[in-house]
């Protein structure tokens, strides 16, 4: 998943209309309800992990963005990031953070603007690879919540586990216990 908690799709890939223009959007823009972290969906490698600023470079409006070249072949791209919390070269497994939503770039709301490209530099409907449909709405599970209910974990102690570069899985999994 995306985010370690629930989130809601506010824009799908696709055919849309945007500031009354048509417009293909090559994404999905989602919105972290339970927590802001944007996590890794697949095992890869960061090859990008910048802010272009430069209007001439399309990029621009991305802001700050990080792209995650999959093991499988394809590039996962995570953009309008408030914050990037990895750098060029790591390797990450899915469930890693690798930022925080934000409203950076051409962007009117805090979101995560989330695409997919294969091998050939093809835009591929992402919400396939966050296993919900491609449709607006609100999807995936609080594990967050629930672990910290589950074993009463004070505020102070979450944030020190949100610190912890795997805590999405370690979410997940103690959610799971």
């Amino acid at each position: 998943m995306i985010y370690s908690g629930k989130f809601k799709v506010t824009s799908p890939f696709g055919p849309r209309t945007l500031n009354g223009q048509p417009d293909d959007h090559r994404g999905i823009d989602v919105v972290g309800i339970t927590d802001k972290y944007v996590c890794a969906v697949t095992h890869g490698r960061v090859a990008a992990s910048t802010i272009i600023t430069d209007k001439t470079d399309r990029t621009w409006e991305w802001g700050n963005y990080v792209r995650v070249d999959g093991d499988d072949g394809r590039r996962y791209y995570y953009c309008h990031l408030s914050k990037r919390l990895v750098t060029v070269g790591r390797r990450v497994k899915a469930g890693d953070y690798l930022g925080i939503e934000g409203n950076t770039g051409y962007s009117f709301g805090t979101h995560c603007h989330f695409e997919v490209r294969d091998r050939a530099g093809n835009s591929v409907n992402p919400s396939t690879f966050l296993g919900i449909p491609n449709a607006c709405g609100t999807y995936g599970e609080d594990w967050r919540g629930e672990v910290q209910k589950k074993f009463g974990l004070s505020d102070g102690t979450m944030k020190y586990l949100d610190r912890y570069e795997h805590a999405a899985a370690l979410f997940r999994k103690l959610g799971q216990a």
